[in-house]
């Protein structure tokens, strides 16, 4: 179906939206889950998506080559003005659609699978062109290096058919009809050549100024555009320091007369001298970096583009990077695998609670050094991120009550007692359906095999074990000495046996010391 051939992606698993039923405080918006399934997204999927029926139909957009046929700039604003996007991109090959809280989704569409590395490089120069550089560009990843994650999907458009709040937007911003989209989707998709040449308009002009337009000579991408457009009033103290940085780098001796010349040229109402003056001393002062993470800056910035002009970033202003989006692996304990600058980070809780501990597994995964962060800033980031964070199915062995009961089972058929006075030997014996052990032998066991003591202590692993089973703990005599053991149901252990077949060696046998 034309629909499916559009916007497809990964072929082993797809996303839903799911309420919650409960209301959220903050905006009074109704709390959803993201859920992986991890199937074959069929035609059907599509269809019931365009049929409106729930949940809506989430798709990753980077398929198991790490390419993609579309790609996307979420730009989440309730109260954007879907005009002024539409006018910005009027000479692009992009579609805006409403998203379903009244954002846009911007997207950009090929014929054909592309690397996932070059749709994003080409949405990142359209979102800063735009003045929306920070917004989330889908596909998150450049490629998927962990085995465990499956990318981040996004909720596709036109639920519900023509009757639906995210559609596709006309030139005069009015709602489009999926045919009319269809005709639009065959003019603008691109080949994988035409996307290599893309290039916004801003660059073009950029391009043709070089020798003409002295002024704007290696200049970073946002002030080229700031500049070009003439910044107003809310900005200027800001975007005249970050001016300042840029006209230090590159004039030497005047570069303060500089300041005030642009200041005339470039700025709409020009900020009074005195107010330049003081700009230039506190730059004069120490040797100050772009603000590439202040706005307005920051909505124009292209980090990329801005380090291969002459005087754009250099060794210490690059823009950090940051977490974009969590995938939480459901297993026990969990694993996160955290996307962040087009790479993956994998870690445990421990690791993505704490950002020096995730610094350097960020370093040593993709050889992408993180700026230094507090740990309010972080949690706030964390706090943020899990709002949307992507919850991925495991196997049943990955989790931890499977884990323990597989290998009791084992433990089991491994040390099987003749009688009762074995078990003081760490034995099981088995009598009239009610099976006998030592709990302390059995957990002596999982150490020597493997088991996690040092987020599974044995107190936490017994009250585990005894919720599965539904042990009681007894004290009987065992020739004549009082001996602690569980006693459990037998049919309780027929139950839990390994649904599949495996072997697994023990590192100690069961009954070598006699224990009390």
């Amino acid at each position: 179906m034309k629909f499916r051939e559009i916007f497809d992606g990964l072929q082993s698993a797809y996303g839903q939206t799911v309420k919650t039923g409960e209301i959220r405080t903050r905006d009074g918006k109704h709390e959803t889950k993201n859920n992986i399934i991890r199937a074959q997204p069929h035609d059907i999927l599509y269809q019931k998506h365009l049929n409106g029926e729930e949940p809506a139909l989430g798709i990753i957009p980077l398929n198991e080559d790490n390419k993609c046929k579309w790609g996307c700039v979420d730009i989440d604003q309730y109260d954007l003005d879907h005009k002024q996007i539409i006018e910005k991109t009027k000479d692009l090959p992009t579609q805006l659609f409403r998203s379903k809280s009244g954002g846009g989704h911007l997207f950009l569409f090929t014929h054909v699978w592309v690397p996932a590395s070059l749709m994003r490089q080409k949405l990142k120069m359209i979102a800063a062109h735009i003045g929306h550089g920070g917004a989330e560009i889908y596909p998150k990843q450049d490629q998927r290096k962990s085995e465990k994650s499956v990318g981040n999907y996004l909720n596709l458009p036109y639920f519900g058919g023509d009757i639906t709040t995210r559609y596709a937007f006309t030139e005069d911003a009015k709602s489009m009809e999926l045919k009319e989209f269809y005709d639009v989707y065959d003019k603008i998709a691109l080949s994988e050549e035409q996307l290599k040449d893309l290039v916004v308009a801003s660059v073009k002009k950029g391009k043709e100024q070089k020798e003409t337009n002295v002024d704007f000579e290696g200049i970073p991408p946002c002030l080229r555009t700031m500049l070009t457009n003439k910044i107003g009033t809310g900005h200027r103290n800001d975007g005249m320091f970050h001016l300042g940085v840029y006209l230090k780098k590159r004039f030497e001796k005047n570069w303060k007369t500089k300041m005030l010349l642009y200041n005339t040229n470039y700025f709409n109402p020009p900020m009074d001298d005195a107010e330049v003056d003081a700009v230039a001393t506190s730059i004069e002062k120490e040797d100050y970096k772009y603000k590439c993470k202040q706005e307005p800056m920051h909505s124009h910035c292209d980090p990329m583009a801005c380090s291969m002009v002459k005087f754009g970033v250099g060794d210490g202003d690059l823009p950090g990077i940051m977490p974009g989006s969590i995938e939480k692996y459901e297993s026990d304990p969990p694993i996160y695998v955290v996307s962040i600058d087009g790479d993956q980070v994998e870690c445990d809780d421990e690791t993505l609670w704490n950002p020096d501990k995730f610094g350097m597994a960020c370093m040593n995964q993709t050889q992408k050094i993180m700026d230094p962060i507090g740990k309010l800033l972080w949690r706030k980031q964390l706090k943020k991120l899990f709002q949307d964070i992507q919850e991925v199915p495991t196997p049943d062995s990955a989790k931890l009550d499977v884990q323990l009961k597989e290998s009791f089972q084992i433990y089991v058929n491994f040390a099987k007692a003749k009688k009762i006075e074995e078990v003081r030997r760490g034995k099981v014996f088995t009598e009239n359906g009610k099976t006998t052990f030592k709990f302390l032998e059995f957990y002596g066991w999982l150490t020597k095999n493997g088991w996690d003591t040092r987020r599974h202590p044995k107190i936490k692993t017994q009250k585990l074990f005894m919720d599965i089973y539904k042990g009681v703990e007894e004290q009987p005599k065992i020739n004549s000495v009082t001996t602690r053991v569980i006693i459990i149901d037998e049919v309780q252990i027929l139950k839990a046996a390994p649904s599949q077949n495996k072997k697994q060696k023990s590192n100690i046998e069961p009954g070598q010391d006699e224990t009390n």
